[in-house]
């Protein structure tokens, strides 16, 4: 048991030696529907997290507003009360994470998970025969394409509950959103000098031989 528990914590000090965290500040557009209605346009605001175990795996997760709902108009704008159901929803995305570097200021990660979505308010269309659920569970998959100072976001939401009641209609939204991170890395950068330069003992550090000096 003391070997397994000495074993476990030199891991997670390894894991964590490694660790990046990222944050970052996302607005965006959702389209979403409800059943066989037709998708209506709405916004999408919110905070993202991820945290990386290594360069390449992690898990992502943030706290986000989001106009979801339907129309039974064709126009995905029309928000006529008579026709729309318009509602406002707080998701929280626990998600696994898979993270690729493309080059030295651009990443690609792919991300999918559950969800979590609380409705903070709902309007049904009068005569709509039902009304709609307050929790709502489903599944998210995106990617986010880092450049630079700027995140863009394509996601799909599937609710895996139904969301109406009494009916059997479930959920789907499609997002886009530009995001800004703040990135925070826990395994600090070495200078620039130490970087170029050799870790061989008794070699001078002025001769560069691109890798790293401990002196």
């Amino acid at each position: 048991m003391k070997k397994l528990l000495i074993t476990a914590s030199l891991l997670l000090a390894s894991l964590g030696a490694s660790a990046q965290f990222h944050a970052d500040l996302r607005v965006g557009a959702t389209a979403s529907s409800i059943g066989d209605q037709h998708l209506k346009i709405g916004i999408r605001a919110g905070a993202g997290v991820e945290y990386l175990f290594t360069e390449r795996w992690g898990l992502r997760s943030g706290l986000f507003f989001s106009m979801k709902g339907a129309t039974t108009s064709n126009n995905v704008f029309n928000y006529d009360a008579d026709k729309a159901t318009r509602l406002s929803c707080l998701d929280l995305p626990i998600e696994a994470l898979v993270s690729f570097r493309l080059s030295q200021r651009s990443r690609l990660a792919l991300h999918g998970g559950p969800y979590v979505s609380c409705m903070l308010h709902a309007s049904v269309p009068d005569g709509a025969g039902f009304d709609v659920r307050r929790w709502e569970i489903g599944a998210g998959f995106g990617a986010d394409f880092i450049i630079g100072h700027f995140v863009i976001g394509p996601e799909v939401q599937y609710g895996l509950t139904r969301l109406t009641k009494p009916g059997s209609g479930h959920n789907t939204t499609y997002s886009l959103t530009l995001g800004y991170p703040i990135s925070t890395d826990t395994k600090k950068p070495l200078p620039k000098r130490e970087r170029l330069f050799s870790i061989y003992p008794g070699q001078d550090c002025s001769t560069p031989v691109g890798t790293y000096c401990a002196c």
